[in-house]
């Protein structure tokens, strides 16, 4: 379990730093266009499509990033102390689609591009997977829902990004 801990605890990390960075796992040039250093995961070599949202809503959507984070960091938390009851409510409910909801609710009915909502849709349906598994304790099946979900996440960062 301590090693569990320390992985998990090393990819929150990660996933920390490259969220508040705007990054995923890469550099960008002059043009907004990933750099990516030998031995790093790929990311898109396209520029981020720019969501041009109203400023509300765009307050709304980086309020349920940070809460989407926060989600991840509990169910981390979480399964380290083999809570398995509490990961399973925080999956479900934190990332999965009443979150979605919540999200709509805040974002004022703004317009987003269809493939943000492909892969919304994407992030939402791997973390109720994520919160199905959970109850089977077996990390070997939850750990490789964990890793989809955080995938969901990192493939959508990775296409777009808030209008600066």
């Amino acid at each position: 379990m301590k090693q569990v801990k320390a992985v998990a605890g090393m990819v929150m990390i990660i996933f920390l730093l490259c969220s508040l960075a705007g990054l995923s796992s890469a550099e960008t040039d002059q043009h907004g266009t990933h750099k990516v250093e030998p031995g790093t995961p790929k990311t898109s070599s396209t520029k981020r499509m720019a969501l041009n949202l109203p400023p509300a809503a765009q307050e709304g959507l980086k309020l349920t990033m940070r809460e989407h984070l926060e989600a991840i960091d509990a169910i981390v938390a979480a399964l380290a102390r083999e809570d398995f009851a509490k990961a399973a409510i925080l999956a479900n409910e934190e990332l999965g689609f009443p979150k979605h909801h919540m999200a709509m609710q805040r974002e004022e009915g703004a317009t987003f591009p269809s493939a943000y909502h492909e892969l919304a849709m994407a992030h939402h349906k791997a973390a109720e997977d994520l919160g199905a598994v959970i109850p089977t304790k077996d990390l070997k099946q939850i750990l490789p829902h964990l890793e989809q979900t955080l995938h969901a996440c990192v493939k959508c960062h990775q296409v777009f990004r808030l209008k600066e």
